[in-house]
């Protein structure tokens, strides 16, 4: 769980640049904590208030299927079977998250891999009990660990784990599957122009701000303190995009630093070389949402050069990953898009020149 004052730190990510121009109505926005994050929704139009006061219930209803915390969510539910053998009828929007994840984990080789929550209950990383776990501590979590053992039967959208301990953590697609229910409760109503941000790392933007430019994301710059410091802006119009990084959530022993992003592979935080990665889906994409939240997981542990090459892989996805000497890996028009891209960073290439 997040501690509230790193909910609100993440809320800086996106950093909305207007431009002054036409007195257009201003839009409707409302924010809440939902899903342990600081959700902020904008829309504008006749509806717009209808538009996003549906959105937040909706949001609350997707939380209690997912939240550890509660006790009846379809999570819950899997851990406490776990072993048993019976099946757990699930949630469609759960069902539909782990059916993503079992397929991303076959074809990232278990890079994302959702059956990894003993791993994150053991590190701790983002609560008051983070710790660095002992060799023996860690042995034990791992054997817990498997996307291979999780079942689902796709005809009664039911699941099962296979081993007592195991559990699933749906942090790294929830948001994004999230971020797409709001898009269509948003479509439902005839919004237009909006933007929808869930904690800053997972956001979808429709049409144009108020001033009616395309929507500017400030990404932030991964090792300066000051969370408003950017790495560069990001135009995006009517697209998903998702952000994470080792400055998220971490803690820091015996002078190195251990950040959130679990390898499931490896049991510890990933040491791919990436400290960013943001992954842009076009409205083309289906589910798009949930597919930028993912992919940020995945490539993140995956690392640059091999994140990249899987990005390249998926229609109407483009990427841009951040090495530990500030070299700026992009794929597709990525490179383009990006606006005053900071001096501190490079452009890079697979090959190993700069560009």
């Amino acid at each position: 769980m997040l501690k509230k004052s790193q909910v609100y730190s993440c809320l800086l990510l996106a950093i909305l640049c207007l431009c002054a121009g036409c007195g257009q109505p201003q839009p409707v926005q409302k924010s809440a904590i939902v899903m342990d994050t600081a959700v902020t929704l904008t829309a504008s139009g006749d509806e717009a208030k209808a538009a996003i006061d549906e959105s937040l219930v909706r949001l609350q209803n997707l939380d209690n299927m997912v939240n550890p915390q509660t006790p009846d969510s379809d999570v819950n539910k899997l851990a406490r079977l776990a072993g048993t053998g019976k099946w757990v009828s699930l949630q469609p929007e759960v069902y539909k998250m782990l059916a993503t994840a079992q397929d991303y984990a076959r074809k990232t080789n278990g890079a994302f891999d959702v059956t990894a929550k003993p791993l994150v209950d053991l590190w701790g990383i983002g609560t008051d009990h983070a710790k660095v776990p002992s060799p023996v501590e860690l042995a034990k979590a791992q054997k817990l660990v498997g996307w291979q053992k999780l079942e689902l039967d796709a005809d009664t959208h039911s699941a099962r784990l296979l081993q007592e301990g195991m559990g699933v953590d749906l942090g790294g697609i929830a948001k994004g599957l999230a971020v797409d229910e709001v898009r269509r409760i948003y479509a439902k109503y005839g919004i237009q122009d909006g933007l929808i941000n869930l904690g800053g790392s997972s956001l979808y933007a429709l049409g144009h701000n108020k001033e009616g430019q395309v929507w500017r994301i400030g990404l932030r710059h991964p090792r300066k303190e000051d969370a408003q410091e950017k790495m560069a802006l990001m135009p995006l119009e009517n697209a998903a995009l998702s952000t994470s990084g080792d400055y998220e959530r971490f803690f820091e022993a015996n002078g190195l630093r251990y950040h959130h992003i679990i390898d499931p592979r490896t049991g510890r935080p990933a040491q791919s070389g990436a400290v960013s990665v943001t992954i842009v889906a076009a409205d083309t994409v289906p589910d798009g949402g949930l597919m930028t939240d993912l992919l940020t997981t995945a490539v993140f542990v995956m690392g640059p050069e091999q994140g990249a090459r899987f990005i390249r892989s998926q229609q109407g996805i483009e990427g841009a990953i951040i090495d530990g000497r500030y070299h700026l890996w992009t794929t597709g028009d990525m490179a383009k898009h990006l606006e005053d891209v900071s001096q501190d960073f490079q452009f890079w290439q697979e090959s190993g020149e700069n560009s």
